[in-house]
C-alpha cells in the first residue's frame, strides 16, 4: 500500500493519505481469530503474526536466516498509529492536509493549540459518542493492514529463500488477520490474560519445522523515536502514585510509582479475575435489548456510556459496549499506559481489546441490524441532533454528526479516493457492505458476515446473551420460588409486549445502575459494588469504570464534557443467586413481605467503593435508610460523590409456545437509592 501524495511531504503543503482500505490487497475476506486459537492452531500465521506486530515496532530478529522488511512510510509505524488515539496530540501522518484544508490552524507549538483547553486541535478522540463503534472499525483495519502486508512480504522472503516451504507461508499470510482475545468469555476470563498476552518471550515456528523464542511484541512497545515532547506524568492524590509517561520509554501495566517503570503480572492478573463476571454479565445483557425500541435512542444505549438521547427517564437498564469496555482498560493498565485514554494504544494489548470490541459490535449489528444512529433521535415529539466535539483539523466545534457525508468523516481515516470514512461505510461485514475483508469465527450459530432471517437473528441474540450468563429462564428455575412469590410479574400485555409471550412468574432480575461524573478524580477511576459478608468482610459483585484524560490532557471532547459535568453510566447485574440468598436469609419473604422490602434488604447488604486508577480506595459507603450517616467533615468533596447508584427491577416474558426465542425485559422499576447516608472518604497519603 502506498501513500498517496504530491509534490513534497511537508505537513500542511500538500495533501498526502494513507488509504485505510484492511487486506484490500488479498482480495479476500478472512476471519480474525482468537489469540489463544491462532497460537496453538496455526503455527505459521501465528509466527507471521509476531514478527510483523513486531517489524511494525521497529523491532527486527535478523538472527532467524531470512528478512524481515522495515515499515516504508511513517504512517504505517507503530508509534504514529498509536498516537491517534490521544497523544502526541498532532497531525497523523496519514492524513496531512493542504493549507486551504486546515481551517483549525492548529500549530503543535502555539499554546492556543497545546494547553488544557485549546482554541483549536483536541486529538481525534471519538468516546462518549455514538461514533465510539464505528470510528474505531478502520482504526482497527488501519492496524491490520500494515501488520498484513508486512507479513505477506515475509512469507515471501520466506518461499524464496526456502524452495522447500512454498506453499506453506504466503497463503497463510493472505488469510492472516488481527486477532483478538474475548475478554467476556465465562470459560476463560476467571484464569485471568492468556499468557501470550504477558510474557516478555514468544515460540514461533521457522522453516523446516524448527521453533525459536523471540521478544513477544504484545507483552509492551518501546517507543521507536523517542518519548514524544507532549507526554507528561500523571499524579493521583488519592494514592500518591505517579504514573511517569514523560520519563518511560516503554509501555507498562499496574506500574510502580517510579520513573523506572515495571510490570506487575500478579496485579493485572487479579484485577481481571476480579471483574471477570462483570464482564460477562454485562456483555449477556447487551444482547437482551428489546424487540421495537426507537432505532437510534436503541444504538445510542449499546454504542456509548454518555447516551444523549436519555435525557431524563430511565426506562430500560442496559450497560453499553464502550463502557464495559472501559473496564479492560482500567483493570488491564493500573498505574500504566491502558488506564489513561491518551496513552493506552501504546500498549500493544490496546488492538487485541479493540479486536474484541469491533466482534462484539459485529454480532450486535447482525442480531439487532435495524438499531443504528440515524440522523437523530426523537424525544417528545421534538427532533435531536447527535453531537460531538471531534475537535480534528477541520471541525472544532460541538457539531452535528450524521451517518453519512461531511458530518459523519471519521477522522483521520480515508478511503482511496481520499474521502474519509463515515459511519454507513463502517456498518456491517456482510457481502452487501461496504468492503472490509474480514470477518470473525462463527459463534453460537452466528456468522457475521452471512445473511440471516428474523428468526436466525432472534435465535443467535438468545444463544448469545445465554453464553455470557443472562439467562434468566434457568435462574428463574434455581431460586426459591416460594421466597419470591411476592414479587409482581404483570401481565406483559400491559406494557405493549405481544400476548404470544407471558411473565415468568415469581421472578424478576435486579440491576444496579450506577451514574458517575467523568472527570471526579481528575483521570480515569473505578466504582465497585459489594456484598456484605460477615463483620467488616466483602465480596465484589460488579465494578464500572469511568475511562477518561486529566484535566491537563488537550483533547477538545473532554474540555467540553468537562464543562458540561458530563455523567458516565454503567450497569451491574446482582447475580440471582444472591439476590436469593438475601431474600430467604432477610426475612423479607412471606405474607408480609413486599417488593419494597425485599429492596431495602438488599440495599442494606451491599456497599460500596470508589478507587482510583492504581484501584487504592478513594472512599466507601454503606447501603440502605439504616447506614450511619458519614460526618461532613469525613464525606467526599461534592465534585467526586456520585451522581446515583440506584437499584432497578424488571419483570421477564418468554414466547409461550417457543421457550428459546428471546425474553424480553419488561416493568422497569426504579428503586432505592443506595447510599443515602454519603460517602467515607480513605485516609489520604502523606505529601
Amino acid at each position: 500500500m502506498t501513500m498517496q501524495e504530491d509534490a513534497c511531504d511537508t505537513p500542511g503543503t500538500a495533501t498526502y493519505y494513507y488509504p485505510v482500505v484492511g487486506r484490500k490487497s488479498t482480495g479476500t475476506v478472512s476471519d480474525r481469530l482468537y489469540i489463544t486459537d491462532m497460537e496453538k492452531s496455526d503455527p505459521y500465521q501465528f509466527t507471521l503474526f509476531i514478527l510483523s506486530y513486531s517489524a511494525v515496532q521497529g523491532v527486527r530478529d535478523t538472527t532467524l536466516g531470512f528478512a524481515i522488511p522495515d515499515v516504508e512510510l511513517p504512517a504505517a509505524s507503530y508509534w504514529e498509529i498509536a498516537g491517534i488515539h490521544g497523544k502526541p496530540y498532532y497531525e497523523y501522518a496519514g492524513d496531512r492536509k493542504p493549507p486551504q484544508e486546515r481551517a483549525a490552524d492548529y500549530s503543535q507549538d502555539s499554546p492556543k493549540d497545546t494547553l488544557p483547553v485549546p482554541a483549536r486541535f483536541g486529538g481525534y478522540c471519538n468516546h462518549k459518542s455514538v461514533m465510539f463503534p464505528t470510528w474505531h472499525r478502520p482504526y482497527m483495519m488501519l492496524m491490520e493492514q500494515v501488520v498484513g502486508d508486512i507479513a505477506d512480504r515475509i512469507a515471501a522472503n520466506i518461499e524464496k529463500q526456502y524452495p522447500s516451504e512454498v506453499g506453506k507461508w504466503v497463503p497463510e499470510a493472505q488469510k492472516l488477520r488481527f486477532p483478538f482475545w474475548d475478554w467476556a468469555d465465562p470459560a476463560t476470563n476467571p484464569q485471568g490474560l492468556p499468557s501470550v498476552l504477558y510474557e516478555d518471550t514468544v515460540q514461533i515456528t521457522l522453516p523446516g519445522g524448527k521453533s525459536a523464542t523471540v521478544q513477544n511484541p504484545i507483552s509492551y512497545y518501546t517507543y521507536q523515536f523517542g518519548i514524544p515532547s507532549d507526554f507528561s506524568n500523571v499524579y493521583t492524590a488519592s494514592s500518591g502514585l505517579t504514573a511517569y509517561f514523560s520519563t518511560w520509554t516503554r509501555s507498562y501495566r499496574h506500574a510502580p510509582s517510579t520513573p523506572q517503570g515495571g510490570t506487575d503480572i500478579a496485579g493485572v492478573q487479579t484485577a481481571i479475575q476480579g471483574v471477570a463476571s462483570t464482564l460477562s454479565s454485562g456483555i449477556g445483557l447487551l444482547f437482551a435489548f428489546p424487540e421495537g425500541m426507537d432505532p437510534a435512542i436503541a444504538y445510542d444505549y449499546f454504542s456509548n456510556e454518555l447516551n444523549e438521547s436519555r435525557m431524563i427517564v430511565d426506562y430500560f437498564n442496559s450497560s453499553s459496549l464502550e463502557a464495559i469496555h472501559g473496564i479492560i482498560h482500567g483493570t488491564v493498565g493500573g498505574n500504566g499506559h491502558m488506564t489513561q485514554q491518551d496513552y493506552s494504544a501504546f500498549d500493544p494489548i490496546f488492538f487485541f481489546h479493540h479486536s474484541n470490541v469491533d466482534r462484539l459490535i459485529a454480532l450486535w449489528e447482525w442480531c439487532y441490524p435495524q438499531y443504528w444512529m440515524g440522523d437523530g433521535y426523537v424525544y417528545n415529539g421534538t427532533s435531536y441532533s447527535w453531537t460531538q466535539q471531534l475537535g480534528t483539523f477541520a471541525q472544532v466545534y460541538n457539531e452535528q454528526i450524521l451517518p453519512a457525508g461531511a458530518r459523519g468523516n471519521l477522522t483521520p481515516f480515508r478511503n482511496e479516493n481520499g474521502t474519509y470514512w463515515t459511519p454507513e461505510q463502517a456498518r456491517f461485514l456482510d457481502a452487501t457492505a461496504y468492503p472490509k475483508y474480514y470477518s470473525y469465527p462463527e459463534f453460537q450459530g452466528v456468522k457475521v458476515d452471512q445473511a440471516a432471517t428474523d428468526a436466525q437473528r432472534a435465535a443467535g441474540r438468545a444463544s448469545i446473551a445465554k453464553y455470557y450468563g443472562f439467562d434468566p429462564q434457568t435462574a428463574a428455575t434455581q431460586v426459591d420460588t416460594e421466597a419470591w412469590s411476592h414479587l409482581p410479574v404483570p401481565a406483559p400485555k400491559d406494557s405493549g409486549i405481544p400476548e404470544t409471550f407471558q411473565g415468568i412468574q415469581n421472578y424478576r432480575i435486579f440491576v444496579v445502575l450506577v451514574q458517575l461524573p467523568e472527570f471526579a478524580l481528575n483521570g480515569s477511576y473505578h466504582f465497585e459494588l459489594h456484598h456484605n459478608t460477615t463483620g467488616n468482610q466483602t465480596e465484589l459483585i460488579g465494578t464500572t469504570t469511568v475511562f477518561t484524560r486529566p484535566s491537563d490532557s488537550p483533547c477538545a471532547a473532554c474540555a467540553v464534557r468537562r464543562e458540561m459535568g458530563a455523567t458516565i453510566r454503567g450497569v451491574i447485574t446482582l447475580p440471582p443467586s444472591l439476590v436469593n440468598d438475601i431474600i430467604v436469609n432477610s426475612g423479607t419473604s412471606g405474607g408480609k413481605a413486599t417488593l419494597e422490602t425485599t429492596t431495602e434488604a438488599i440495599a442494606q447488604s451491599l456497599s460500596g467503593k470508589l478507587l482510583d486508577a492504581s484501584r487504592k480506595v478513594v472512599a466507601t459507603a454503606r447501603g440502605g435508610t439504616n447506614a450511619p450517616t458519614v460526618p461532613p467533615n469525613q464525606g467526599l468533596p461534592p465534585h467526586m460523590v456520585p451522581n446515583g447508584v440506584t437499584l432497578f427491577t424488571a419483570a421477564v416474558a418468554e414466547k409461550a409456545s417457543d421457550k428459546t426465542y428471546p425474553v424480553q425485559l419488561y416493568d422497569w422499576q426504579k428503586h432505592n437509592a443506595l447510599f443515602t447516608s454519603g460517602w467515607q472518604q480513605a485516609a489520604q497519603p502523606a505529601s
